[in-house]
């Protein structure tokens, strides 16, 4: 299959069509560590933020090994888009009142600017989607999902054989 511009939007309209996915960070000893997350925005880039507290074990994770990826799954349409990315704490008290959403309300009482609340923005380098209801996926229904490098994004290495975005 052929990896056009067409498969980043087909990550974007998943990860937007729903609000949690999965981030994996590693520790200290390379063990993955995987848990539910609100994303708070998707930008057509496919920038993706959310916010922690800086006192998380993922803010720790990330500051010491800030590789990440994170997954959003669509069950009805049995898909899913996975970004490789680079994560980046973002120091800003006007990008986090920007960003802040009053449902986080319970988790970060003291709002965006109470000292516990910290933005990331994750910038993908590599995307990797299946979505069988939108006929993205090898023929014929193979298991390797579509894999795509996104153009000017983050360190991470480009995949052999892989189309830029």
């Amino acid at each position: 299959m052929s990896i056009t511009p067409t498969l980043l939007d087909t990550a974007l309209r998943i990860v937007r069509s729903h609000g949690l996915g999965f981030l994996a960070t590693t520790d200290e000893r390379g063990v993955p560590r995987v848990r539910l997350v609100q994303h708070l925005a998707v930008e057509d880039d496919a920038t993706i933020w959310f916010a922690t507290s800086p006192r998380s074990r993922k803010a720790l994770d990330i500051g010491a090994r800030p590789e990440v990826s994170y997954s959003v799954e669509d069950r009805p349409a049995v898909a899913y888009a996975t970004f490789y990315a680079r994560a980046e704490p973002v120091d800003s008290e006007q990008e986090s009142t920007a960003r802040w959403d009053e449902t986080l309300r319970p988790f970060f009482p003291a709002g965006p600017t109470g000292g516990d609340f910290v933005l990331v923005r994750l910038v993908p380098h590599r995307v990797e989607v299946l979505d069988f209801s939108a006929g993205v996926h090898p023929e014929p229904y193979g298991l390797v999902p579509a894999m795509s490098v996104v153009s000017g994004a983050g360190a991470g290495p480009a995949q052999a054989g892989k189309s830029k975005v």
